[in-house]
């Protein structure tokens, strides 16, 4: 892989991507809140869910874009509906032209990281053996992003469990130092609406509806979502060209070859990571 000079700051910059950063640069800019997953956390789950519920409590259009450049953001803004972003920073570029172009594991930090220290932050997090199996099957069954075996992805260096530890330290720091921020995780999504009533009320500051919320997770079932998008064709991830609507597993690291388990086991850091994520549902900070 192609590294950039020292002085270009490698990973800021990509000249291939050059139009797609500064697009998501300025949507980042204007969003009041931006939700930061890892590939494979339910960011996909989330949007429709809180697009929906959105849609249901201040009348904008029903859509899982809920912060954009193009479409009628300015709209949603004069309805005093919070502008959201979602993003996965680096992992926003790695797929088969970036892995060629670029050695992003060299990088620091998130790349947007100046932008995100100003915006109220959601920390989407899923225990990140599970959340790299699931981004595996990914890459190699849907976006053919990746052609390798299970153990070469995770000896990869944008991959593997080096890229994950980077990845998760560099999320759990901004954390621990950004105030206006909350975790929410996706096991804990998935158990009830508890969580949901602490996410919704971070992002609109407003009481909640709970019977919006409700009528938005029935909409939102796996399977009824599934059968929509396949009958109208119409809700497609524009970067991969496959169909938005993906089904999350739980407990993967069970599948995996014993020479990768140990490999996990034996990682320090990696062990302390997920023993942090796991005990991050303790009661959020407060905004100042």
């Amino acid at each position: 892989m192609t590294r950039l000079p020292e002085t270009m700051a490698a990973g800021k910059i990509i000249e291939y991507f050059d139009l797609r950063y500064k697009a998501l640069h300025l949507e980042y800019s204007r969003a009041d809140s931006i939700c930061i997953s890892f590939p494979k956390c339910g960011r996909t789950w989330v949007r429709y869910v809180l697009g929906h519920y959105l849609h249901l409590q201040y009348g904008v259009e029903d859509t899982h874009v809920l912060n954009t450049i193009k479409r009628k953001w300015k709209k949603r803004k004069k309805l005093n509906c919070p502008l959201i972003s979602f993003t996965h920073d680096n992992h926003s570029f790695v797929n088969e032209q970036t892995i060629k172009r670029i050695d992003l594991s060299i990088d620091s930090g998130f790349m947007f990281e100046k932008i995100f220290k100003k915006k109220k932050l959601i920390f989407l997090l899923r225990d990140p053996i599970d959340a790299s199996v699931s981004y595996y099957k990914m890459c190699t069954n849907i976006t053919k992003s990746f052609n390798g075996s299970i153990e070469e992805w995770f000896e990869h260096p944008m991959f593997g469990i080096d890229a994950i530890v980077k990845w998760y330290q560099t999320a759990i720091n901004l954390y621990n130092n950004h105030k206006k921020s909350i975790v929410v995780c996706y096991e804990e999504l998935k158990q009830g609406t508890n969580k949901w009533y602490t996410l919704i009320d971070f992002i609109t500051e407003k009481p909640i509806n709970h019977a919006y919320l409700e009528q938005s997770l029935d909409r939102m079932n796996f399977e009824k979502k599934k059968k929509e998008e396949m009958e109208n064709k119409k809700i497609v991830d524009p970067y991969n060209n496959a169909l938005f609507v993906r089904k999350g597993g739980k407990n993967y690291q069970t599948e995996l070859p014993q020479q990768i388990q140990n490999s996990i086991n034996n990682h320090k850091q990696l062990c302390e990571i997920r023993k942090c994520v796991a005990s991050m549902a303790s009661p959020n900070k407060t905004l100042n």
